[in-house]
């Protein structure tokens, strides 16, 4: 940074001279904007600035598929007559590249001879490759991007260079190398696209620097490399006017929070939108984990600050920076495995994910926020103008589909007691769940329970020996029905039988609903963010499971809460730890709870706090009622009414 030129990287998705769509254009001007803000903190002292953008070659050959090669078979049919008598064909084209020179071998199929009626006469075949040599070139006024031919070269099938050319390549040469000098690529548009995206994502104090930032860009040298195209484009940078150190915010006044809750709320709108995209994708095992992850940590840390008056907007900035950093992450796997039209668009926005990154040490220092209208900005930018980042309790079946979360309908509005489901009774609940998952969510979201079934599951002042038989009959059928349709093992309906209980009575203190100013309602935490007799955090399971059920039926309550412990117990705890775990089914019982109240990060925090000896009050006393509920001793769950 001494000599004040500073370099970023980009691979952009670009607008080609040959149409390309509109997704295209929208993906390059995102990857391009994140790479000018990144670019445009590097250098404070007003020196110019270098933000190369990187085509790697295997963006090349997609986008000269997606726009050159385009008949069947990506192929390039450049001479079709007489039934395929006279025929010229180019397939598979690879770049690559050294200095200022890129390369493009492709395979060439010759069919020559003279048509007649349906003969062919004196046909002549050919089958070899064709390297051609390419200058680029960066027009400095119109933005586009060309490839000068500078030399050719011809290889027989076998990979002979051929010295000379006959009559029939001197013929055809022309053909093929105008229709690869027809291949360019056109950066006009996303510039001018950039100046309108770019300027509202820095603040009011900084407008003046990045306009002049923006209209001092300008093209710079052009370099391949063996894996890319290197474009650089040059800005000048001016430095900000360091006004007086603002104070450190301590606290936030009750519109500073709201502000902050809606920032919070965009952004994980945001991060719901970009999982789900990546959900419709082959993923593996552990990029579905990794999502998982990075969705429950996310929401756990919100919700242990959500009333915390001190926390500062950075919160939500550093979240944002390290959900693109594991997001950029998994793309990048998915580039390996899908198609070349899908590549180009995961290039594209996986580079303008590592670019953001930049922003963490850089962005402040040069005006840049991470706004809710930036993420709405973004989230268009990536999906189109259609795209709302709305903050909705409602069900995502891709998030479903992820956490594999469907929580059986249970609901029963008569007096009659459900029974607990035997083991032959597997096909029926599996059936159950198989239709449940084709209907909308709203079809179930409408069968709420009465106000009757509401009202008999009231905790009762006394006579509780009932309610505490019912209750626990509910969590057995809850349990139970999980076990047969998830087909686990019997060790597991044991293990559920004391620690399903035990979470409900730490939870809730076996309670659904509560009379508050005189009027029955649901339970809810001291934070307003869990509900009902497992406390199942609304933000956290957000789009996951129904809200409304999650509050007014008690069954559907409990059913959820059982997935989320199945969940940490499999996706965690045997994950790491095998299936010998389940031996040691008190430690186990203790570690799924302080994941179940806290997140996953608190596997390891809870399992250095259990050697420490340093339990959390919470784990000492879901220890308690968990030896409690296996002794079958209830006469303790009378001070829960």
């Amino acid at each position: 940074m001494g000599n004040g030129t500073i370099t970023c990287y980009a691979v952009n998705s670009v607008n080609l001279h040959m149409t390309m769509p509109d997704t295209m254009l929208k993906l390059f001007s995102f990857a391009l904007a994140a790479f000018i803000i990144a670019s445009s903190y590097a250098d404070v002292d007003g020196k110019e600035i270098t933000m190369p953008i990187t085509l790697d070659y295997e963006l090349l050959n997609g986008l000269l598929i997606q726009t050159s090669y385009t008949d069947p078979g990506q192929t390039a049919q450049l001479l079709y007559e007489g039934n395929g008598c006279l025929e010229l064909k180019l397939t598979d084209p690879k770049f690559s590249g050294e200095a200022e020179v890129i390369t493009l071998l492709t395979d060439v199929y010759i069919h020559l001879g003279t048509p007649l009626g349906d003969s062919c006469l004196m046909p002549y075949q050919w089958n070899g490759s064709m390297q051609v040599s390419q200058i680029p070139r960066l027009d400095s006024q119109s933005w586009d991007l060309t490839f000068q031919t500078v030399d050719t070269k011809i290889f027989s099938a076998d990979g002979a260079a051929i010295e000379s050319f006959d009559m029939v390549f001197q013929r055809l040469l022309p053909l093929i190398n105008d229709h690869m000098q027809a291949f360019s690529i056109k950066l006009a548009n996303p510039v001018e696209d950039l100046r309108t995206f770019i300027l509202p994502m820095f603040t009011p104090d900084a407008r003046v620097q990045a306009k002049q930032l923006l209209d001092s860009i300008r093209p710079g040298a052009i370099i391949a490399n063996q894996t890319s195209l290197i474009v650089n484009i040059h800005a000048d940078a001016t430095e900000l006017d360091s006004g007086p150190e603002a104070a450190a915010v301590e606290t936030l006044s009750e519109e500073e929070m709201e502000d902050f809750l809606d920032l919070w709320e965009t952004w994980d709108s945001l991060l719901v939108f970009l999982v789900s995209v990546l959900s419709e994708t082959p993923l593996s095992s552990t990029n579905k984990q990794q999502l998982i992850d990075l969705l429950l940590e996310t929401r756990y840390e919100f919700v242990t600050r959500i009333n915390d008056t001190s926390v500062q907007k950075d919160f939500v900035r550093d979240q944002f920076l390290e959900g693109w950093q594991l997001l950029s992450t998994i793309f990048r796997n998915q580039l390996l495995e899908n198609p070349a039209e899908s590549r180009i668009g995961y290039l594209s926005f996986l580079t303008a994910g590592d670019a953001l990154m930049i922003l963490d040490e850089l962005g402040p220092a040069f005006g840049i926020e991470i706004s809710r209208n930036g993420l709405i900005r973004l989230a268009k930018i990536l999906g189109g103008e259609g795209v709302e980042l709305h903050y909705s309790p409602d069900i995502n079946k891709s998030l479903q589909m992820l956490f594999q979360a469907f929580p059986e309908n249970q609901q029963n509005n008569s007096d009659d007691e459900q029974e607990t489901p035997q083991r032959q009774e597997t096909s029926r609940l599996d059936i159950f769940q198989f239709l449940e998952s084709l209907l909308p969510s709203s079809a179930f979201a409408a069968k709420r329970p009465s106000f009757t079934e509401i009202k008999r599951w009231q905790a009762p002042k006394n006579n509780f020996d009932d309610y505490l038989e019912r209750i626990s009959d509910l969590l057995e059928f809850a349990y139970t029905s999980l076990v047969i349709r998830r087909q686990l093992p019997d060790n597991f309906n044991a293990l559920y039988r004391a620690m399903i209980p035990a979470i409900a009575w730490q939870e809730s203190c076996f309670k659904q609903f509560v009379v508050k100013d005189s009027k029955l309602t649901y339970l809810l935490s001291y934070n307003n963010s869990s509900v009902g007799l497992m406390q199942v955090n609304e933000r956290v399971w957000r789009g996951i499971y129904d809200t409304q059920r999650l509050r007014w039926d008690i069954r559907y309550n409990a059913s959820a809460g059982c997935e989320i412990v199945d969940l940490y117990l499999q996706k965690y705890a045997l994950r790491k730890y095998g299936p010998e775990i389940l031996k040691k089914t008190d430690t186990l019982a203790q570690l799924v709870y302080a994941m179940y109240n806290g997140g996953p990060s608190q596997f390891d925090k809870f399992l250095k706090r259990s050697h420490t000896n340093k339990l959390y009050d919470s784990d000492r006393l879901f220890a308690q009622k968990y030896e409690w509920v296996k002794k079958r001793d209830w006469e303790q769950a009378e001070k829960c009414f």
